[in-house]
């Protein structure tokens, strides 16, 4: 399930390497367990979070971590806390060959479908990235590329669609980019990995195979397309009924309509395997769009409509997924206000909608949230 959209406040300018924060925030929640029988509660939230940036000569330095508690008025069992970070040394030795070495961590509330109850689960979801890749400039334009990353995912519900996976891959690629800004890039990825999950675990381990070109086009001063567009083939020596391959990418385009108004939206396809030792693999197209408009310095109004649509492939007569596919809808709209150029209050309204043909797998949810934060 795609992370809940919390009410987050938007961090004011700074120029200061090192910028504190702290947050606070409320939500009303009229389906916190995410079935179709809707159990409302209050959810109290807070942050601590730290942020740095800085360069040496041509070193530089960036960092922001973030530490989080959510609080159920009721439903104290839901309760949890995460630690989300995104840290990064863009390193140059010289000023053609270059790099980063970065790590990420997300934590977020997800729901998780059991495939033998069909009844929604709520739990907590992990991933993780850790890269290191150094880039060689050829010339004016021609680029050498390579890399290894670690990649991981972690649910505390058993019966993850993907099965957890981890996977440890390295990379070789090159690229073009021209005087304009526009560039394109080819990349070849072999990844050795395995299922978490409990479930999924006892399948021992899988290897994959991704090639891609990725597509960075400045179209004009105000708009920026990315896209990528890559096969992905994973096998699997001990259960060959899990293997699965086919197309995945996406495509991001970034409008600055005008000096008040900006519109984001991304397409994507992407391919996961699924828990079951019965194999299959689940198929994920996903939309979204998210204008903004900032109608004074001081405040903005955000919107955001999210569709998802998932389904299972492959999957062998007899299995619980059989025919499975879900949809899922998400809508938001927020407004941002900056009264001072420490403080940022938010408040939103956001409902998440899925429909699945399993017989309690669908819910409907509306949040009201507010929040709060104070920068030093």
């Amino acid at each position: 399930m795609a992370p809940a959209v919390m009410a987050q406040p938007q961090a004011p300018e700074s120029t200061n390497a090192f910028q504190l924060r702290a947050g606070a925030g409320v939500e009303h929640d009229s389906n916190v367990l995410r079935q179709p029988n809707a159990v409302s509660d209050t959810v109290a939230n807070a942050s601590l979070g730290l942020k740095f940036d800085r360069r040496y000569s041509l070193q530089r330095f960036r960092a922001d971590v973030e530490v989080a508690t959510y609080r159920y008025q009721d439903q104290d069992q839901l309760n949890y806390s995460t630690l989300n970070y995104n840290a990064a040394w863009d390193w140059s030795f010289t000023p053609k060959l270059h790099g980063t070495v970065s790590a990420d961590r997300k934590q977020y509330r997800d729901t998780t479908t059991d495939t033998l109850t069909g009844v929604n689960l709520v739990g907590r979801r992990t991933e993780r990235t850790e890269l290191a890749e150094g880039v060689y400039e050829l010339g004016a334009a021609w680029r050498a590329l390579a890399g290894v990353s670690h990649t991981s995912a972690k649910s505390t519900q058993p019966n993850s669609y993907d099965g957890s996976p981890t996977v440890r891959s390295t990379y070789l690629g090159a690229g073009y980019e021209l005087a304009s800004g526009t560039s394109i890039t080819g990349r070849f990825r072999h990844g050795n990995g395995e299922y978490t999950d409990p479930v999924a675990a006892p399948n021992g381990g899988f290897h994959e195979n991704e090639a891609d070109v990725l597509l960075k086009w400045p179209v004009t001063a105000k708009t920026m397309v990315e896209a990528r567009l890559g096969h992905l083939d994973r096998t699997h020596p001990g259960a060959p009924q899990r293997d699965f391959s086919g197309l995945v990418g996406y495509a991001n385009v970034n409008w600055q309509i005008t000096g008040k108004t900006s519109v984001l939206a991304q397409a994507a396809h992407d391919l996961a395997a699924t828990a079951l030792v019965t194999g299959g693999h689940v198929e994920s197209n996903r939309f979204f769009v998210q204008p903004t408009w900032k109608p004074t310095v001081q405040t903005a109004v955000n919107l955001r409509y999210e569709y998802i649509r998932r389904t299972w492939e492959d999957i062998p007569v007899g299995s619980p997924d059989v025919g499975r596919s879900e949809r899922i809808q998400n809508a938001l709209i927020g407004f941002d206000w900056t009264p001072r150029p420490k403080i940022a209050v938010s408040a939103s309204i956001r409902n998440e909608r899925l429909r699945s043909n399993l017989v309690f797998g669908g819910y409907r949810a509306t949040i009201y949230g507010i929040a709060g934060k104070l920068y030093f």
